[in-house]
Parts: C-alpha cells; sequence; structure tokens
C-alpha cells in the first residue's frame, strides 16, 4: 500500500509540474508580437521623411528615429531598390 502512495505522489508531482511549466516553454517559442513585419521598398525621390508622409503617420521626426534603430541606420541615408523594416 504504501508503494502505490508513493507512486501516486510521484505521478501526481510530475503531471502538475507539467502543467505548470509547459506554457511557459510555448511562450518561448512564440514570435514576437511587437517586432514588426511590415516592409518597405524604396523607390527613386524617397527619404525616410516622404516614407513616413505616404504611410500617413502623425509624427515623422519620431517615425524617422524609429526606422533608423530599427534599421541599423546611423545616418538617414536610404537607396533605391532597399528593404526597410517599417515600426
Amino acid at each position: 500500500m504504501e508503494n502505490i502512495k508513493y507512486w501516486f505522489y510521484l505521478v501526481s508531482f510530475v503531471v502538475l509540474f507539467s502543467l505548470m511549466t509547459t506554457p511557459l516553454i510555448i511562450n518561448e517559442n512564440k514570435p514576437d508580437l511587437n517586432a514588426s513585419n511590415l516592409t518597405y521598398k524604396v523607390k527613386k525621390g524617397d527619404n525616410l521623411w516622404v516614407i513616413g508622409s505616404k504611410l500617413n503617420h502623425n509624427n515623422i521626426s519620431k517615425f524617422v528615429f524609429e526606422v533608423k534603430k530599427i534599421n541599423n541606420l546611423e545616418e538617414s541615408v536610404i537607396y533605391v531598390d532597399q528593404v526597410i523594416k517599417i515600426p
């Protein structure tokens, strides 16, 4: 009888531990929902300010800052056919 009780507690612990930790493991593998999947292919005559205007951003200076940040741009220089990430 003592042996059955031991196995019952062991199995209960394993099941409860699995139920409690599985969401933690699953959440680590989910893609970042804050990450932007939107991209823009630069056309002739475009600059970051023009792109911000085309995409109807209210605060274009903030848009330019964010685009430079997520695309690792030190300057606001972009080139035709360059694909940039859009926040």
